[in-house]
């Protein structure tokens, strides 16, 4: 039950980010200039953010698993 609601957490957290995917074409990736941008509002490192972006990225969710 607990991974079912992390992962519904997580997805909400993927969709603004899917969105500028498709929308915009940009990506938050760690070393692309939203990443960096991203990575400075949340007043994290790289090695964090690179992190946080690979669990993203690694969640089973349909907005998660399809960013860029």
């Amino acid at each position: 039950m607990a991974d079912q609601s992390l992962n519904a957490d997580l997805d909400e957290i993927c969709k603004p980010l899917q969105e500028m995917n498709t929308e915009f074409g940009a990506s938050a990736a760690p070393g692309s200039h939203l990443g960096a941008q991203m990575q400075s509002g949340l007043l994290i490192s790289a090695a964090q953010y690179g992190a946080l972006w690979s669990l993203l990225k690694l969640t089973p969710t349909p907005s998660c698993s399809s960013l860029y």
